[in-house]
């Protein structure tokens, strides 16, 4: 699942300390049937974050990522947690790492990637970016 749109992307700097930051929502616009939203088409949110130097997430500290999907914008429910968790060691920070997740048939309407960090992690000189591939 390589194929993607240019306007199902979205790059957003991480988090400073104990607080989280989002993606933009992706509208997947999928039809109402019976009063459930069904999203029938294959795809993934692909999550790519670069090197983090040991200023930016310290050893031992962590960032977690996750998705949320609602049926309005700016969705809140976590429909999947922890799916990539980053932990700065030996004092040099941490590799870039990339984490696709496949979304369910069944998901909200609106979905986007919250990403949270811990009290000393300075995360917003860098940026998380999260396409949808199909």
């Amino acid at each position: 699942m390589d194929v993607q749109d240019k306007l199902f992307t979205s790059a957003v700097a991480l988090p400073d300390g104990a607080t989280s930051s989002y993606s933009a929502d992706f509208d997947l616009a999928g039809a109402v049937l019976s009063g459930k939203q069904k999203f029938t088409a294959l795809c993934e949110l692909h999550i790519s974050i670069p090197a983090l130097t040991t200023v930016q997430l310290p050893d031992t500290k962590t960032l977690t990522f996750a998705v949320c999907a609602g049926a309005s914008a700016a969705p809140t429910t976590v429909i999947a947690d922890a799916i990539l968790v980053l932990t700065g060691a030996g004092g040099v920070g941490c590799a870039a790492a990339t984490v696709r997740f496949r979304l369910p048939t069944s998901v909200a309407r609106y979905v986007r990637v919250k990403a949270t960090g811990v009290a000393t992690v300075a995360g917003s000189t860098a940026n998380m970016t999260v396409t949808l591939r199909f």
